[in-house]
Protein backbone atom coordinates (compact mmCIF):
# COMPACT_ATOMS: atom_id res chain seq x y z
CA UNK A 1 0.00 0.00 0.00
CA UNK A 2 1.27 3.31 -1.02
CA UNK A 3 1.58 6.43 1.17
CA UNK A 4 -1.00 8.44 -0.11
CA UNK A 5 -3.52 5.17 -0.10
CA UNK A 6 -2.50 4.84 3.66
CA UNK A 7 -3.37 8.28 4.40
CA UNK A 8 -6.83 7.91 2.57
CA UNK A 9 -7.44 4.67 4.79
CA UNK A 10 -6.78 6.61 7.65
CA UNK A 11 -8.47 9.61 7.02
CA UNK A 12 -11.45 8.10 6.05
CA UNK A 13 -11.35 6.45 9.18
CA UNK A 14 -11.87 9.43 11.23
CA UNK A 15 -14.61 11.30 8.79
CA UNK A 16 -12.88 13.76 7.42
CA UNK A 17 -14.18 15.33 3.93
CA UNK A 18 -12.30 14.08 0.29
CA UNK A 19 -11.01 17.13 0.29
CA UNK A 20 -9.23 17.71 3.31
CA UNK A 21 -8.04 13.54 2.72
CA UNK A 22 -6.36 15.06 -0.47
CA UNK A 23 -4.76 18.43 1.24
CA UNK A 24 -2.95 16.21 4.01
CA UNK A 25 -1.79 13.58 1.91
CA UNK A 26 -0.17 15.68 -0.11
CA UNK A 27 1.18 17.14 2.75
CA UNK A 28 2.79 13.88 3.53
CA UNK A 29 3.98 12.73 1.09
CA UNK A 30 5.84 16.41 0.26
CA UNK A 31 7.42 16.02 3.63
CA UNK A 32 8.46 12.40 2.69
CA UNK A 33 9.67 13.75 -0.73
CA UNK A 34 11.39 16.30 1.37
CA UNK A 35 13.20 14.38 3.65
CA UNK A 36 14.28 12.07 0.62
CA UNK A 37 15.79 15.23 -0.83
CA UNK A 38 17.35 16.09 2.08
CA UNK A 39 19.09 12.38 2.61
CA UNK A 40 20.15 12.48 -1.26
CA UNK A 41 22.42 15.58 -0.30
CA UNK A 42 24.28 13.55 2.46
CA UNK A 43 24.38 10.01 2.03
CA UNK A 44 26.85 9.07 -0.78
CA UNK A 45 29.42 11.56 0.94
CA UNK A 46 28.65 10.65 4.05
CA UNK A 47 29.08 6.91 3.34
CA UNK A 48 32.13 7.25 1.71
CA UNK A 49 33.68 8.89 4.54
CA UNK A 50 32.51 5.72 7.22
CA UNK A 51 33.59 3.36 4.66
CA UNK A 52 36.85 4.93 4.85
CA UNK A 53 36.63 5.16 8.56
CA UNK A 54 35.86 1.38 8.69
CA UNK A 55 38.55 0.39 6.66
CA UNK A 56 41.05 1.44 9.21
CA UNK A 57 39.13 0.52 12.04
CA UNK A 58 39.38 -2.97 10.58
CA UNK A 59 42.58 -3.02 9.52
CA UNK A 60 43.80 -1.19 13.11
CA UNK A 61 43.15 -4.24 15.34
CA UNK A 62 46.10 -5.93 14.26
CA UNK A 63 48.72 -3.10 14.26
CA UNK A 64 51.16 -3.01 17.77
CA UNK A 65 50.30 -0.28 20.53
CA UNK A 66 53.00 2.22 20.84
CA UNK A 67 54.43 0.56 24.33
CA UNK A 68 54.86 -2.48 21.75
CA UNK A 69 56.78 -0.52 19.58
CA UNK A 70 60.90 -1.01 19.52
CA UNK A 71 62.46 2.28 20.67
CA UNK A 72 64.19 2.27 17.77
CA UNK A 73 60.65 2.12 15.41
CA UNK A 74 59.29 5.53 14.82
CA UNK A 75 57.36 5.29 11.56
CA UNK A 76 55.43 2.13 12.00
CA UNK A 77 51.72 2.38 12.22
CA UNK A 78 50.40 1.81 15.78
CA UNK A 79 46.79 1.46 16.92
CA UNK A 80 46.88 5.26 18.62
CA UNK A 81 48.08 6.77 14.94
CA UNK A 82 45.48 4.86 13.06
CA UNK A 83 42.79 5.92 15.59
CA UNK A 84 43.89 10.11 14.44
CA UNK A 85 43.03 8.76 10.94
CA UNK A 86 39.60 7.33 11.99
CA UNK A 87 38.38 10.26 14.03
CA UNK A 88 39.69 12.41 10.87
CA UNK A 89 37.01 10.50 8.76
CA UNK A 90 34.31 10.54 11.15
CA UNK A 91 34.89 14.39 10.98
CA UNK A 92 34.57 14.64 7.42
CA UNK A 93 31.27 12.50 7.59
CA UNK A 94 29.83 14.87 10.66
CA UNK A 95 30.24 17.67 8.05
CA UNK A 96 28.52 15.62 5.54
CA UNK A 97 25.77 14.94 8.18
CA UNK A 98 25.48 18.74 8.66
CA UNK A 99 24.42 18.93 5.29
CA UNK A 100 20.80 20.71 5.72
CA UNK A 101 17.78 23.54 4.30
CA UNK A 102 18.31 23.60 8.30
CA UNK A 103 21.64 24.40 8.24
CA UNK A 104 21.61 26.89 5.08
CA UNK A 105 18.49 29.11 6.88
CA UNK A 106 21.20 29.27 9.88
CA UNK A 107 23.71 30.55 7.15
CA UNK A 108 21.33 32.53 5.75
CA UNK A 109 20.88 34.39 9.31
CA UNK A 110 24.55 34.68 9.57
CA UNK A 111 25.05 36.35 6.41
CA UNK A 112 22.23 39.00 6.92
CA UNK A 113 23.44 39.72 10.58
CA UNK A 114 27.04 40.64 9.12
CA UNK A 115 25.49 42.29 6.31
CA UNK A 116 23.22 44.85 8.98
CA UNK A 117 26.47 45.02 11.11
CA UNK A 118 28.03 46.30 8.14
CA UNK A 119 25.52 48.82 7.28
CA UNK A 120 25.53 49.81 11.09
CA UNK A 121 29.42 50.67 10.80
CA UNK A 122 28.50 52.44 7.55
CA UNK A 123 26.24 54.58 9.13
CA UNK A 124 28.42 55.45 12.04
CA UNK A 125 30.69 56.72 9.79
CA UNK A 126 27.68 58.96 7.61
CA UNK A 127 26.71 60.17 11.09
CA UNK A 128 30.15 61.55 11.78
CA UNK A 129 31.17 63.14 8.54
CA UNK A 130 27.33 64.78 7.91
CA UNK A 131 28.85 67.43 11.23
CA UNK A 132 31.41 68.71 8.57
CA UNK A 133 30.14 68.02 5.85
CA UNK A 134 29.48 71.39 3.55
CA UNK A 135 25.61 72.74 3.32
CA UNK A 136 26.38 73.31 -0.77
CA UNK A 137 29.43 72.42 -3.06
CA UNK A 138 30.39 72.61 -6.85
CA UNK A 139 32.72 69.61 -6.95
CA UNK A 140 31.31 66.22 -7.78
CA UNK A 141 33.12 64.43 -5.51
CA UNK A 142 32.64 66.38 -2.72
CA UNK A 143 29.57 64.96 -0.37
CA UNK A 144 27.33 67.76 1.08
CA UNK A 145 25.37 67.51 4.14
CA UNK A 146 22.21 66.52 2.28
CA UNK A 147 24.51 63.93 0.60
CA UNK A 148 25.51 62.38 3.77
CA UNK A 149 21.80 62.58 5.09
CA UNK A 150 20.42 60.48 1.66
CA UNK A 151 23.07 57.90 2.72
CA UNK A 152 21.88 57.97 5.92
CA UNK A 153 18.29 57.16 5.21
CA UNK A 154 18.90 54.60 2.75
CA UNK A 155 21.29 52.56 5.47
CA UNK A 156 18.25 52.93 8.16
CA UNK A 157 16.45 51.52 5.02
CA UNK A 158 18.08 48.68 4.56
CA UNK A 159 18.30 48.14 8.21
CA UNK A 160 15.06 47.33 8.73
CA UNK A 161 14.11 45.60 5.31
CA UNK A 162 17.66 43.10 6.62
CA UNK A 163 15.63 43.20 10.04
CA UNK A 164 12.45 41.80 8.39
CA UNK A 165 14.49 39.21 5.97
CA UNK A 166 15.57 37.82 9.27
CA UNK A 167 12.44 37.70 11.37
CA UNK A 168 11.02 35.60 8.09
CA UNK A 169 13.81 33.23 8.13
CA UNK A 170 13.33 32.59 11.62
CA UNK A 171 9.46 31.66 10.86
CA UNK A 172 10.92 29.33 8.51
CA UNK A 173 13.74 28.39 11.15
CA UNK A 174 10.70 27.64 13.77
CA UNK A 175 9.02 24.98 11.36
CA UNK A 176 12.29 23.35 10.07
CA UNK A 177 13.29 22.93 13.83
CA UNK A 178 9.70 21.42 15.02
CA UNK A 179 9.94 18.80 11.64
CA UNK A 180 13.32 16.84 13.62
CA UNK A 181 12.02 17.33 17.70
CA UNK A 182 12.98 20.93 18.62
CA UNK A 183 9.89 22.73 19.23
CA UNK A 184 10.57 26.65 19.72
CA UNK A 185 9.13 29.51 19.29
CA UNK A 186 10.64 32.84 18.36
CA UNK A 187 12.13 34.49 21.81
CA UNK A 188 13.50 30.95 21.63
CA UNK A 189 14.95 30.94 18.63
CA UNK A 190 17.00 34.04 19.69
CA UNK A 191 17.96 32.97 22.98
CA UNK A 192 19.30 29.71 20.98
CA UNK A 193 21.43 31.83 18.14
CA UNK A 194 22.62 33.90 20.66
CA UNK A 195 24.01 31.08 23.04
CA UNK A 196 27.72 30.27 22.41
CA UNK A 197 26.48 26.51 22.08
CA UNK A 198 22.93 27.16 20.48
CA UNK A 199 24.51 26.44 17.13
CA UNK A 200 26.33 23.42 18.74
CA UNK A 201 22.73 22.10 19.45
CA UNK A 202 21.33 22.93 16.52
CA UNK A 203 24.44 21.40 14.68
CA UNK A 204 24.08 17.92 16.18
CA UNK A 205 20.21 18.01 15.99
CA UNK A 206 20.54 18.07 12.20
CA UNK A 207 23.09 15.94 12.85
CA UNK A 208 20.88 13.25 14.83
CA UNK A 209 18.06 13.66 12.09
CA UNK A 210 20.26 12.66 9.27
CA UNK A 211 22.28 9.93 11.21
CA UNK A 212 18.52 8.54 11.25
CA UNK A 213 18.06 8.48 8.27
CA UNK A 214 20.72 7.23 7.24
CA UNK A 215 20.77 3.98 9.38
CA UNK A 216 16.97 3.98 7.68
CA UNK A 217 19.07 3.70 3.97
CA UNK A 218 21.35 0.85 5.44
CA UNK A 219 18.88 -1.13 6.55
CA UNK A 220 17.27 -0.77 3.41
CA UNK A 221 20.38 -1.87 1.57
CA UNK A 222 21.41 -4.94 4.41
CA UNK A 223 17.77 -6.05 3.13
CA UNK A 224 18.54 -5.98 -0.47
CA UNK A 225 21.98 -7.77 -0.01
CA UNK A 226 19.92 -10.91 0.66
CA UNK A 227 21.97 -13.82 1.16
CA UNK A 228 25.14 -11.81 0.25
CA UNK A 229 26.44 -11.76 4.01
CA UNK A 230 29.75 -9.69 3.62
CA UNK A 231 27.98 -6.74 2.06
CA UNK A 232 25.73 -6.54 5.00
CA UNK A 233 28.19 -6.88 7.26
CA UNK A 234 30.02 -3.50 5.34
CA UNK A 235 26.63 -2.08 5.83
CA UNK A 236 26.36 -3.22 9.60
CA UNK A 237 30.37 -1.28 9.87
CA UNK A 238 29.72 1.28 8.92
CA UNK A 239 26.63 1.78 11.19
CA UNK A 240 29.11 1.51 13.67
CA UNK A 241 31.28 3.97 12.17
CA UNK A 242 28.06 6.28 12.67
CA UNK A 243 27.66 5.63 15.91
CA UNK A 244 31.00 6.68 16.58
CA UNK A 245 30.83 9.94 14.41
CA UNK A 246 27.81 10.50 17.17
CA UNK A 247 29.40 9.86 19.83
CA UNK A 248 32.55 11.84 18.88
CA UNK A 249 30.43 15.02 18.66
CA UNK A 250 28.75 14.36 22.19
CA UNK A 251 32.48 14.28 22.85
CA UNK A 252 33.42 18.16 21.52
CA UNK A 253 30.48 19.35 23.01
CA UNK A 254 31.38 18.40 26.35
CA UNK A 255 34.90 19.01 26.10
CA UNK A 256 34.39 22.88 24.11
CA UNK A 257 32.14 23.61 27.40
CA UNK A 258 34.68 22.58 29.70
CA UNK A 259 38.04 23.29 28.22
CA UNK A 260 37.08 26.37 26.47
CA UNK A 261 33.81 28.15 27.80
CA UNK A 262 34.08 27.53 31.45
CA UNK A 263 37.50 28.97 31.66
CA UNK A 264 36.69 31.88 29.27
CA UNK A 265 33.22 32.76 31.44
CA UNK A 266 36.01 32.31 34.73
CA UNK A 267 38.10 35.03 33.34
CA UNK A 268 35.65 37.70 32.52
CA UNK A 269 33.67 37.38 35.96
CA UNK A 270 37.49 37.23 37.28
CA UNK A 271 37.77 40.22 35.73
CA UNK A 272 34.39 41.73 36.34
CA UNK A 273 35.21 41.62 40.42
CA UNK A 274 38.79 43.09 39.95
CA UNK A 275 36.93 45.98 38.38
CA UNK A 276 34.45 46.41 41.27
CA UNK A 277 37.74 46.15 43.97
CA UNK A 278 39.46 49.32 41.99
CA UNK A 279 36.67 51.01 41.53
CA UNK A 280 35.52 50.14 45.19
CA UNK A 281 39.11 51.90 46.48
CA UNK A 282 39.04 54.80 43.80
CA UNK A 283 35.74 55.89 45.23
CA UNK A 284 37.28 56.03 48.61
CA UNK A 285 40.28 57.89 47.65
CA UNK A 286 37.57 60.55 46.30
CA UNK A 287 37.39 59.61 42.50
CA UNK A 288 33.94 60.50 40.73
CA UNK A 289 31.64 58.10 42.86
CA UNK A 290 28.62 58.29 40.35
CA UNK A 291 30.81 57.07 37.25
CA UNK A 292 32.34 54.75 39.46
CA UNK A 293 28.94 53.46 41.07
CA UNK A 294 27.76 52.84 37.30
CA UNK A 295 30.93 51.33 36.14
CA UNK A 296 30.21 48.74 39.71
CA UNK A 297 26.90 47.79 38.40
CA UNK A 298 27.78 47.29 34.80
CA UNK A 299 30.65 44.81 35.84
CA UNK A 300 28.21 42.90 38.94
CA UNK A 301 25.60 42.59 35.76
CA UNK A 302 28.68 41.29 33.68
CA UNK A 303 29.79 38.97 36.74
CA UNK A 304 26.01 37.78 37.34
CA UNK A 305 25.52 36.75 33.70
CA UNK A 306 28.49 34.84 33.29
CA UNK A 307 27.90 32.74 36.65
CA UNK A 308 24.51 32.22 35.22
CA UNK A 309 25.67 31.52 31.94
CA UNK A 310 27.81 28.77 33.12
CA UNK A 311 24.56 27.44 34.77
CA UNK A 312 23.35 26.86 31.66
CA UNK A 313 26.49 25.04 29.83
CA UNK A 314 25.69 23.00 33.12
CA UNK A 315 22.52 21.91 32.41
CA UNK A 316 23.23 21.52 28.57
CA UNK A 317 26.44 19.65 29.34
CA UNK A 318 24.75 17.52 31.82
CA UNK A 319 21.80 16.33 28.83
CA UNK A 320 24.80 15.48 26.08
CA UNK A 321 26.14 13.25 28.79
CA UNK A 322 23.37 11.48 29.76
CA UNK A 323 22.99 10.84 25.93
CA UNK A 324 26.62 10.12 25.40
CA UNK A 325 25.96 6.95 28.34
CA UNK A 326 23.45 5.73 26.19
CA UNK A 327 25.41 6.33 22.88
CA UNK A 328 28.56 4.40 24.28
CA UNK A 329 26.02 1.21 25.44
CA UNK A 330 24.77 1.09 21.83
CA UNK A 331 28.71 1.32 20.35
CA UNK A 332 29.78 -1.59 22.42
CA UNK A 333 27.06 -4.05 21.36
CA UNK A 334 27.53 -2.84 17.70
CA UNK A 335 31.35 -3.57 18.05
CA UNK A 336 30.28 -6.95 19.12
CA UNK A 337 27.88 -7.36 16.52
CA UNK A 338 30.13 -6.30 13.74
CA UNK A 339 32.65 -8.40 14.96
CA UNK A 340 30.25 -11.80 14.50
CA UNK A 341 27.67 -10.66 12.47
CA UNK A 342 29.20 -13.14 9.33
CA UNK A 343 28.14 -15.70 11.73
CA UNK A 344 24.26 -14.56 11.53
CA UNK A 345 22.28 -14.26 8.81
CA UNK A 346 19.54 -11.97 9.83
CA UNK A 347 21.99 -8.82 9.51
CA UNK A 348 19.14 -6.73 8.52
CA UNK A 349 17.05 -7.56 12.32
CA UNK A 350 19.65 -6.85 13.87
CA UNK A 351 20.64 -3.59 12.13
CA UNK A 352 16.85 -2.72 12.47
CA UNK A 353 16.70 -3.70 16.16
CA UNK A 354 20.26 -1.27 16.88
CA UNK A 355 18.52 1.85 14.60
CA UNK A 356 15.84 1.63 17.10
CA UNK A 357 17.99 2.38 19.68
CA UNK A 358 19.88 4.60 18.13
CA UNK A 359 16.54 6.59 17.58
CA UNK A 360 16.27 6.69 21.57
CA UNK A 361 19.62 8.27 21.91
CA UNK A 362 19.65 10.63 19.01
CA UNK A 363 16.28 12.38 20.25
CA UNK A 364 18.25 14.96 21.45
CA UNK A 365 15.86 17.32 23.74
CA UNK A 366 15.73 21.12 23.36
CA UNK A 367 18.38 22.71 25.24
CA UNK A 368 17.58 24.39 28.27
CA UNK A 369 16.69 27.92 27.36
CA UNK A 370 15.88 29.71 30.39
CA UNK A 371 14.46 33.35 29.93
CA UNK A 372 16.30 36.43 29.96
CA UNK A 373 15.74 37.70 33.51
CA UNK A 374 15.35 41.26 32.23
CA UNK A 375 16.95 43.41 29.19
CA UNK A 376 20.22 43.91 30.42
CA UNK A 377 21.05 40.50 31.25
CA UNK A 378 19.93 39.72 27.39
CA UNK A 379 22.68 42.42 26.71
CA UNK A 380 24.96 40.68 28.65
CA UNK A 381 24.65 37.39 27.57
CA UNK A 382 24.46 38.48 24.19
CA UNK A 383 28.06 40.48 24.39
CA UNK A 384 29.68 37.35 26.46
CA UNK A 385 28.52 35.15 23.79
CA UNK A 386 30.59 37.35 21.28
CA UNK A 387 33.92 37.52 23.39
CA UNK A 388 33.10 33.59 23.63
CA UNK A 389 33.50 32.88 20.29
CA UNK A 390 36.91 35.06 19.41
Amino acid sequence: MTIFNKCILIISLIGWTVFSSEYLCAQTEEIFQQKEAETNRFFEKAHGALDEALEVFDAQESLPGEDDLAFYDYFSRTQESEESKIEGYLDAAAGALGISSISDRRNRISDIRGEIKATREELTVYQRKIISAPVKSYNPLVVTESGYQKKIDAANEKILLLEEQIDEQKVQLVKELQRIGMKLDAEKIDMLLESITGDEFVRVSIIFDNAKAFALELEKLTEQTGEDLEAAKKYYGVYLMLLKTVERLQNKFVENVDDVYYPKLDEFAEKATHNIAEAKKAINAGADARVLENNIDSNQLTFDAAQSYKQVLAQQKHQMMVANLECKKSILTAANTYKTVALSKDVASLLATSRRAFDSISNLAVPDLRPFENVKMREAFGKLTQELRK
